[in-house]
């Protein structure tokens, strides 16, 4: 991962038995960070793969701002979904648990 503005993250993985997917499915996400502001915002574009097919393509933005007691974290993402993708649904679905896990481990 080189995370800054202008670096990239590649990353694939297999599939566990359980999932919408066949075990051993390989999935890829090749994430570009396209701005980062410390305390402010982190902006990514990124593609999602099944067995090197292209399945979505994204931009997302995670916005941090200033709250009573803490900071707010608003998640904006726009998303176009190709043949074999997983839909808005799983992918928010993802989003959700990959964020409470994030605020689990900042409750630490």
């Amino acid at each position: 991962m080189d995370f800054r503005a202008g670096g990239t993250e590649h990353g694939r993985f297999r599939f566990k038995a359980g999932l919408p997917l066949p075990e051993g499915t390989v999935g890829g996400n090749d994430t570009h960070y396209l701005d980062i502001v410390p305390n402010r915002r982190i902006v990514i574009a990124y593609t999602m793969s099944i067995n090197g097919k292209h399945i979505s393509s994204s931009q997302a933005t995670f916005e941090l701002l200033p709250a009573r007691g803490g900071t707010d974290l608003v998640f904006t993402e726009q998303a176009a979904f190709f043949e074999g993708a997983d839909g808005p649904e799983m992918r928010t679905a993802g989003w959700r648990d990959l964020l409470e896990r994030l605020a689990e481990e900042l409750r630490r």
